[in-house]
């Protein structure tokens, strides 16, 4: 990170948060992004989460050609900075495709922060949906070319040779490489939003 705008202690979270991606320490991620999310305004926050889901739009029509509504949703929160306060009845359904229900999670948490309320809980629901972004395109990068793995991991998450292949999915090479980059992208992405932030 070069020529950071922000406050010293801003700058000193989003360097730990960048050694947390490289690390690939989950909890840490989370705790730090809460941190800095908390620090900004609500709406560049919610601007760096959107970008994430935003990511994984078009993987998620190719699956599903009538799932328009998730794009409606999307741009409905980067033009207006609102969103239903229910989503509609076909994003209730069970999504299949690998990283989809990741995603639709992420769009669900997106609409809930933007819901009147205590900021807190609005913010966790930022990182909820930067998280499950993130992870739709890892899921999706491993196991759209894994499908029968990903039926066994579906089917039967519980059994032995469903942690195997889980585990397999988090220690493969390509899946951390692009954790680690996307990780790194939010630290970017928070850290141009801060430029644009009058204090």
């Amino acid at each position: 990170m070069n020529n950071m705008n922000g406050s010293e202690s801003q700058r000193d979270l989003l360097r730990q948060l960048c050694d947390a991606a490289e690390a690939r320490d989950p909890d840490r991620r989370q705790f730090l992004l809460k941190a800095l999310f908390m620090d900004m305004e609500f709406y560049p926050a919610l601007a760096v989460a959107v970008e994430r889901a935003r990511g994984f739009l078009e993987t998620f029509e190719l699956y599903y050609p009538d799932g328009g509504f998730a794009r409606q949703i999307l741009t409905q929160m980067v033009n207006t900075g609102t969103a239903p306060s229910r989503l509609p009845p076909e994003a209730q359904r069970n999504f299949e495709g690998p990283g989809a229900a990741n995603f639709m999670k992420a769009v669900s948490d997106l609409a809930h922060a933007l819901q009147p309320g205590p900021l807190p809980p609005r913010i966790g629901y930022l990182v909820s949906a930067t998280v499950n972004a993130i992870m739709a395109e890892l899921v999706e990068q491993y196991y759209g070319g894994r499908l029968d793995a990903w039926q066994i991991v579906r089917a039967t998450p519980d059994t032995a040779s469903a942690r195997a292949i889980a585990y397999a999915f988090w220690l493969d090479e390509d899946v951390a490489l692009l954790d680690i980059d996307h990780w790194l992208s939010v630290a970017e992405s928070i850290e141009a939003h801060w430029g644009r932030q009058l204090r």
